[in-house]
């Protein structure tokens, strides 16, 4: 009669079933010095320790073990999922990218260190970065990586999916929405691709076909979730399907759900009944959204504020200093290539409208939102507040940043005199800019301020607005904004602002763009006004709007609300009292 075997590991498991992670991380420990070819236990341990209290001993484990490994080991997979999953914790993926690069470097044509490569190259932009596209070199190799993947490979499906979310990230939606097609063909069950799929339809304004893969989606699943109830209330709310209300309440009212989908159910259900007329009933349904969102990601206001009061200061600062001190301080050499436009405001304020009668000039890329900047400020001076990188600045760090700045809108069109850089955020960085580029033209697009708070509060960002989510929050987040705005007007020695009414724009698009291209040193072109032509996608929460000739439909809108918004009454006050603006002056009204 046979033997059953004893298993070594069975005390550890059982630490690490009951969550004493440093228990089991011990056992681990002793187990592998008498055992040290069981790779399964070293696995093991390395988990605990990274669950535990030795989390960097964690991950040297798994560093020393995916060296010792090749893609044949049946335990190969295991480890690169869980050095991926340390990476990305530690918030540090250099040492893991230098050990891949020297396999991938051993064996070139490998598809699994080609993706391994890939996914540590992509999560350490993200991670770094954010969200934002920007010219990047580790995304272009990620790229050739990923679309270098024989077809063979057993894991192609993954090396795909992770391709997608590559290209959504750099905004190439028809190589996106081509790859989609083909893996949903080899696929038509994959709920989750064909989710995908409605969002990439959704976000690039393909409405019709967008709808559509939503209804579908619908129809065949029961638990398909909020996300393409959304995306047809967003878009057509008329085509939302029979029985929509009942589902989304259900996952509004869930324990269970996720915040993130009580948020898309909660403002699906705004959505509607805001088609419908019934205000009230929107309302409170924004607010439950918000609440669910503001569970899972709070916002620390006083330290936001503080940093736009600090950011003014330190404006203020630099404007009582001599002539020529503060601006760039190496000479200006001969540079060749686009000059860079930047557009402000905050979201909803008409950015996106301005930056697409822009782009329909023949001399202009419209790039949209990019990270480029930011993300060369931080390369250059390093992480920290925005403060802390205006405090930092020097000479030789401003020089380095606007050649790299340059050399990245090359990278978008090297045939264009100027590059429009649309990104809301950069108010923030307005002082920065001007050090860099204090021959840059930058526009400042504001609309009425309920205008754009309570748009603000009722848009369902795909990254919501953390301030936006209580309507307190978000008057102390507009007014420090038009604050740290006031000043930057005061201090612009070289006239580079430009104000921006969206009022004024859609009251009399040729007189104002005529304007503000005129500031930018453009001449005048008709078909800047027909913007809407272009078959260009606009990633933003505009992108419908911005697909039809200029309108006044959102002029007032705000209005619908005005007996429900609370604290933002105090706007109104604010904006009676400022009136209309003066030469070189933001406002408000």
């Amino acid at each position: 009669m046979a033997q059953v075997q004893k298993d070594i590991a069975a005390e550890m498991k059982k630490a690490m079933s009951a969550g004493q992670f440093d228990k089991a991380a011990f056992i681990g420990a002793k187990l592998v010095r008498t055992h040290p070819k069981r790779t399964e236990i070293h696995i093991m341990t390395a988990v605990a320790e990274m669950q535990g209290s030795h989390f960097t001993r964690g991950g040297q484990r798994l560093r020393h073990l995916f060296r010792s490994l090749e893609p044949g080991d049946r335990y190969f997979g295991p480890v690169a999922q869980n050095l991926l999953h340390f990476s990305d914790r530690a918030g540090d993926f250099k040492a893991s990218i230098e050990i891949v690069e020297q396999k991938h470097r051993n064996a070139p044509k490998d598809p699994a260190y080609r993706e391994i490569l890939a996914d540590l190259l992509f999560r350490q932009e993200i991670m770094r970065f954010g969200s934002g596209r920007s010219v990047s070199a580790s995304i272009d190799r990620a790229i050739g990586l990923l679309e270098g993947v024989a077809h063979g490979y057993p894991r192609l499906p993954e090396v795909q999916r992770l391709l997608l979310r590559v290209y959504m990230h750099c905004e190439m939606t028809q190589k996106a929405l081509g790859l989609l097609d083909k893996l949903i063909a080899d696929a038509p069950g994959d709920k989750g691709l064909r989710i995908f799929q409605a969002s990439v339809l959704a976000l690039s304004g393909m409405v019709d076909r967008a709808i559509t893969a939503c209804i579908r989606l619908i129809d065949d699943y029961d638990d398909v979730g909020a996300q393409p109830y959304l995306h047809i209330a967003f878009l057509r709310p008329e085509a939302m399907p029979v029985g929509a209300t009942d589902t989304l309440s259900k996952i509004a009212f869930s324990d269970d759900a996720p915040a993130r989908e009580v948020y898309q159910a909660c403002f699906a259900l705004a959505l509607m009944a805001e088609a419908e007329n019934n205000m009230e009933t929107a309302f409170d349904w924004y607010r439950r959204g918000h609440a669910a969102n503001r569970q899972v990601s709070p916002i620390d206001m006083p330290l936001e504020l503080a940093e736009m009061e600090r950011i003014g200061e330190l404006v203020k600062a630099e404007a009582k200093w001599e002539d020529g001190e503060g601006a760039i301080s190496a000479v200006i050499m001969a540079e060749t290539g686009p000059r860079p436009i930047f557009i402000v405001g905050l979201p909803r304020s008409g950015t996106t409208l301005s930056e697409r009668i822009l782009g329909a000039h023949p001399d202009v890329f419209a790039a949209g939102e990019i990270a480029d900047f930011s993300k060369i400020v931080v390369d250059v001076t390093g992480t920290g507040k925005i403060s802390e990188q205006m405090e930092r600045l020097d000479g030789k760090m401003i020089g380095e940043i606007r050649k790299r700045y340059l050399a990245a809108l090359n990278a978008y069109d090297p045939n264009v005199r100027f590059v429009t850089n649309k990104t809301p955020a950069n108010f923030l960085r307005v002082g920065l800019i001007r050090r860099v580029f204090p021959d840059a033209p930058i526009l400042h697009t504001h609309r009425h301020p309920l205008a754009t708070c309570l748009s603000l509060y009722t848009t369902p960002f795909a990254i919501p607005m953390r301030y936006a989510d209580d309507l307190g929050d978000l008057v102390d987040y507009y007014r420090a904004y038009e604050k740290l705005m006031s000043v930057l007007f005061e201090t612009d020695r070289n006239g580079t602002l430009f104000d921006l009414p969206y009022e004024d724009l859609v009251a009399e698009p040729e007189q104002v763009a005529r304007d503000y291209l005129a500031h930018c040193g453009l001449d005048w072109r008709p078909e800047c006004l027909e913007f809407y032509r272009e078959e260009k996608a606009a990633r933003t929460a505009s992108m419908t709007q911005v697909r039809r000739p200029i309108n006044r439909d959102a002029v007032g809108k705000w209005q619908r609300f005005s007996r429900y918004i609370g604290p933002l009454a105090d706007l109104a006050v604010d904006a009676k009292s400022v009136g209309k603006k003066s030469e070189g002056r933001t406002v408000v009204a």
